[in-house]
């Protein structure tokens, strides 16, 4: 799966809008969004490598599994 730069853009200036107007808009949970805001950041990146190596793994795999079973089947 490629990943398209302007949908991503777009997906993050979207929750930022969202976060900013929750923040602005309801202020009796402006702790609570901050303490949210500051666990997503430091959990982003291990939860993103997790799934693109995962990603990664899962294509390289197929192919091979079944070249190998083939080259076996030969010998």
């Amino acid at each position: 799966m490629k990943c398209n730069t302007k949908t991503m853009v777009a997906i993050a200036l979207a929750l930022a809008l969202i976060l900013s107007l929750g923040y602005w808009a309801l202020p009796q949970i402006r702790g609570a969004l901050g303490t949210f805001v500051a666990m997503a950041s430091v959990l982003i990146c291990p939860l993103s490598m997790l799934f693109m190596m995962r990603g990664m793994h899962s294509q390289t795999d197929s192919p091979e599994k079944s070249g190998q079973a083939v080259e076996k089947s030969r010998s």
